[in-house]
Formats: C-alpha cells, structure tokens, sequence
C-alpha cells in the first residue's frame, strides 16, 4: 500500500461532466426559447446592452419610431379636419387675407402676440401677392396671453369696417398695449375708432372668438400659428411644407 497522497479532488469535475454539460445546454435551449415569457428583464438587459453599443442602430430605431408617431398624428388630424370642415374654411364671418374667390384656401390660426406670427407675416404676405390664386381664411386664435383677445377683437371690428387687412397687418407689425395706442392706430387708418370699438364688445365679435377657440381646442391646435391646407395641419415654422402643400393643391395631388 502507497503512502502517496491521493491528489485532491477536483470540485469542477462533477459539474463540468458530459451527462451535466448535456443537460445544462438543454435547459438553456429551454430558457431562450421561452425568453419571453420566463426571463423578459433578461432579455430586456440584452437587448439595451446591444442598443447602447450600436448607437446607429439606435437613433434608427428612434427616428423609425418618430416617424410611425408622426404618421398617426397625421392621420388622426385629418380626419378631425374632415369632420371640422365647414367650421374651419366655410364660417363666412373669417377675415380672409389675400384673393377672397382664390381656389386653394389655406386657414391660419394666429395671435398677434405670437413672435412666430409676426415673423412669419412679411412672408406670407409677399407669397399672397405672388400667388393669386391663393386666399388665407384667418382665424383669430388670441392664446398668448391677456392681450391677446383684445387684440383678435379689434381686428375683427376692424374687418366689419372693410379696413381688416390694414389693421391686420399693422398689429403684426407695430406693439399695441392700451386703447389709447390702439384708438391712434385706427385713426391713422381713416376708421372710427369708437365704431370700431363698439363693434370689438358686441356679442357677435365675443361669439366669434369663442368660437375659434374651441375650434382649435378640437383640432389640437397647441401653438401658432398653425396652417391647415386640405387635410393636413402644418407647423407655422415649417413655411417651405406649405408652399409644398400649396403646389401639391395647385396640380391637383
């Protein structure tokens, strides 16, 4: 009998047999094939790991995601503007900018506190020139703040005068703040500013804005100014959409 020491034993044998490795690889094809039910954070684990080290793959992901979004918003806001039709290019009492019998219709909803507004305006103007055929229904959309509605009222009073294009483009242009500046600029425009005023807190001018906002409320209209040309709405910083939307109406697509 040797007196030599048997070698000690080796803990991993056991573990890492033919007949262990054969079942461990089985109940690890279990596991992935049920991933999703049995071990969805591990799974979940895996695939963030993967996003995080291809940012490629993940701003594609992202953009594919933005574009499915903005997609369904679409879809959603035309069907709103079908079932809104007549409120939003039909309402006779709209101030309308540009040729009033012009075939393509684009309505915008603005306020003259809006500095996108007021941006936008020298712009749009000058477009409407050069397009004739061209009209914009405006809706007077007085959200910004407190200002603002008397501001939209003026304007319509002004628009029953047959002066709304004027005083239109003038408060886009000049900063109103008080009656007194406001009753100057109707006096510089030939108008009788007291008329004018009367006419800004009747109940029809009152109704009229209600009206708007509550159309736009309907629409989801959450800035200005926002454009609607068919039957689809168009952010107002997005000026080269609408001259697109505007040759798309023109040929008929």
């Amino acid at each position: 009998m040797s007196d030599t020491p048997a070698p000690p034993s080796n803990p991993w044998k056991d573990i890492f047999s033919q007949t262990n490795l054969t079942t461990a690889l089985a109940v690890f094809a279990v596991v992935l094939a049920g991933a999703p039910y049995v071990v969805p954070p591990v799974q979940s684990f895996l695939v963030e790991k993967g996003l995080l080290n291809r940012p490629a793959m993940l701003q594609t992901a992202i953009t594919k995601l933005n574009a499915q979004n903005d997609a369904e918003k679409a879809k959603e806001m035309a069907a709103a503007i079908k079932g809104k039709h007549d409120s939003l290019f039909n309402d006779k009492s709209d101030p309308i900018l540009g040729n009033p019998n012009a075939p393509i219709k684009i309505v915008e909803f603005l306020d003259y506190n809006c500095g996108y507004c007021r941006a936008a305006t020298p712009v749009l103007k000058d477009f409407l020139a050069k397009n004739p055929d061209v009209a914009i229904i405006v809706k007077e959309y007085p959200v910004i703040n407190q200002n603002s509605r008397p501001l939209a009222a003026f304007a319509l009073g002004a628009a029953q005068a047959g002066k709304y294009e004027a005083v239109h483009y003038a408060l886009m242009t000049e900063h109103i703040g008080s009656e007194a500046e406001m009753t100057a600029l109707l006096n510089s425009m030939g108008l009788d500013a007291a008329a004018v005023r009367s006419t800004a807190a009747s109940a029809e001018v009152k109704a009229h804005i209600d009206r708007v906002l509550q159309l736009g409320a309907d629409l989801g209209v959450s800035g200005t100014p926002t454009f609607i040309i068919g039957d689809q709405s168009i952010d107002g910083a997005k000026l080269e959409d609408l001259e697109k939307a505007v040759q798309a109406a023109r040929s008929g697509k």
